[in-house]
């Protein structure tokens, strides 16, 4: 009598839950209400802040690439001037081409990454609750009446799922934070450092800037080029090759810099976030998820398995 009345109590709770995430007028006030839509808006905010972070980051390398293009190319123009100096400059800018190339495709999964986190964001509210919520609670009413014919316990099953549920809908949002957080206290300096540097190098790159010892007039890179077309002025070609390699190494440097924020900040922290996210909900209820889901599923079909497999042997033996 006392378990049934509890089965009917716990029937009627998972009810009202069931209409409530099914009615969209319910789901709505008590699943989409402003507190979590706030919580879903602040994490969206940070995942577009990293965002804005990794264009502007790519733009650079793409920028240092055409530049790095036009230089080379110039270095073609000016081939009849003299023999060798193409070349030693183009070895001097291999390495840094080489780096913006690999940056460029760092950045490309980075952005990927950003974008399967926005999208996780947006899925998470439909893919927890109204998804994995029903499921988990039909599973669980099922378990309650149905389960003394039935080999696989429904209503844990339900239960785990419904644990499930509720941390993915809340575990995108404050990987979110987390990251944003771990960003701000070891990452934003060094990004902005790095960024600053690749940029004012790219400045100085366009001939936006002079290097000592040259023209008011004209910048460093026209005047050495228009001394090459004329090939009638001696050139310091090592002082400007000792340019580019310091300039260069400083580049390279800052590309590493970045290349070690991003892969953090939009690869590294979120997945180690969500796992230790995992792992802490597991340790304080001691739900193993899905994990502990297939194996209990696999377990009850082979055993099941195994079973029949005995008694068909049996059989066939008294046969």
């Amino acid at each position: 009598m006392l378990n049934n009345r509890r089965k009917i109590i716990t029937s009627l709770i998972l009810s009202v839950l069931l209409l409530v995430i099914v009615l969209p007028t319910l789901r709505t006030a008590v699943f989409e209400n402003r507190l979590l839509q706030q919580i879903d808006q602040a994490a969206t905010e940070r995942v577009e802040e990293s965002l804005t972070r990794a264009l502007a980051s790519f733009a650079l390398a793409r920028l240092t690439n055409g530049i790095i293009s036009v230089i080379q190319e110039s270095e073609v123009a000016v081939s009849p001037a003299g023999v060798g100096l193409n070349l030693a400059l183009g070895q001097v800018l291999d390495p840094l081409n080489d780096m913006v190339e690999r940056f460029s495709w760092v950045m490309l999964a980075a952005l990927t990454s950003l974008g399967v986190q926005r999208f996780l964001i947006e899925v998470s509210p439909w893919l927890g609750i109204e998804l994995l919520g029903t499921l988990a609670l039909l599973l669980w009413l099922a378990g309650l009446w149905l389960g003394r014919w039935i080999h696989i316990d429904l209503a844990s099953l339900g239960k785990r799922l419904l644990f499930l549920a509720i941390v993915i809908r809340f575990a995108v949002p404050l990987t979110a934070a987390l990251n944003q957080t771990a960003y701000e206290y070891f990452l934003a300096d060094r990004y902005t450092v790095a960024s600053h540097s690749i940029a004012e190098t790219n400045a100085e790159l366009q001939q936006v800037e002079a290097i000592p010892d040259t023209s008011e007039d004209e910048s460093w890179w026209q005047q050495f080029t228009s001394r090459l077309k004329q090939a009638e002025q001696a050139i310091d070609f090592e002082r400007v090759q000792n340019w580019l390699k310091l300039r260069s190494t400083q580049m390279i440097n800052s590309f590493l810099d970045l290349l070690v924020v991003f892969l953090l900040n939009t690869v590294i922290l979120p997945i180690a976030f969500l796992w230790g996210i995992f792992r802490l909900f597991k340790a304080l209820t001691g739900v193993p998820l899905l994990p502990k889901i297939g194996r209990t599923v696999a377990q009850k079909i082979t055993g099941s398995s195994s079973e029949e497999r005995l008694l068909n042997s049996k059989h066939n033996h008294e046969g």
